[in-house]
């Protein structure tokens, strides 16, 4: 079952990730950075439809990663690379881009929504898209540059490729689209998961550390801590809530201790016993 979850989000992030292609890039002629980017910018010198163009692309790098990186990392992108070429081609068989013409602005947002929903799917469910995350990873193994700087410089490169395609109007545009796609693959990987990170400071965190744990139902990790201003010793209460429990959270504290000092910071991944251990 559980590779059977795992194929199913990463087909529907590749369905997603092809329509937003075919939908609202292609007709818009908005300029992407990626394999896709790749494949738009060949397109104009070979007059080839984009999933074989793409297909050519994703074996290509997929070989690379293979080479240089090895199996494992290369089975990962493995399923993305057979099937994303061939969504690709379902889609552009359809008159998809009819769908949605008129407000440029408003299909690259949606664009950008959609991509980045599907390329998160796809990462959350253990996979990978493939593509151009394969050459930064070799440049960092061979020479140990940053993922991120290299694909950013991967990214300007094939943007500039495609000035001749669509000017800087598509540029404009394909900027968008790539920063709603990076905000959405972060939501997308963080959705349902947002957990919040409680330190509370109080002298009666004995009371505290027992409310949380017979009425809200969370655990507690004591802190041994000095105080700043008066030195003395004493312990701070570490828990970590979900999103949706921490108002709850905080005015039972309050209640226990209304001058009680409370930091909340966001964590992005919690493992352990209560959350991906049973209890």
């Amino acid at each position: 079952m559980k590779r059977l979850e795992t194929l199913f989000y990463i087909v529907i992030g590749n369905v997603f990730l092809a329509f937003a292609v075919c939908a609202f890039v292609v007709p818009n002629r908005f300029m992407l950075g990626g394999s896709t980017g790749i494949a738009l910018a060949v397109q104009s010198w070979i007059p080839a439809p984009i999933s074989v163009i793409s297909a050519v692309v994703n074996v290509s790098l997929f070989l690379l990663g293979f080479v240089f990186l090895g199996k494992q990392f290369a089975m990962t992108s493995l399923l993305s690379t057979v099937i994303y070429p061939i969504i690709l081609g379902f889609f552009e068989k359809l008159p998809v881009g009819t769908w949605f013409s008129g407000d440029t602005l408003l299909c690259a947002v949606f664009a950008g929504v959609m991509m980045g929903g599907g390329i998160g799917l796809v990462i959350r469910a253990g996979g990978s898209t493939g593509g151009m995350d394969i050459p930064p990873c070799i440049l960092q193994k061979l020479k140990g540059i940053p993922v991120g700087n290299s694909m950013m410089a991967f990214d300007i490169l094939i943007l500039g490729v495609q000035i001749m395609r669509g000017g800087w109007d598509g540029i404009l545009y394909g900027i968008v689209v790539i920063v709603l796609t990076s905000a959405m693959v972060n939501k997308t990987l963080l959705s349902g998961e947002q957990k919040i990170e409680l330190i509370i400071i109080s002298p009666r965190y004995e009371e505290i550390c027992q409310a949380i744990l017979k009425e809200l139902d969370s655990g507690v990790t004591f802190l041994n801590i000095e105080t700043g201003y008066q030195k003395e010793r004493q312990k701070a209460v570490f828990s970590v809530v979900y999103g949706k429990q921490y108002a709850g959270f905080r005015d039972k504290v309050l209640s226990i201790d209304p001058s009680a000092f409370i930091v909340a910071a966001p964590v992005m991944n919690v493992n352990g016993r209560g959350y991906t251990l049973a209890r």
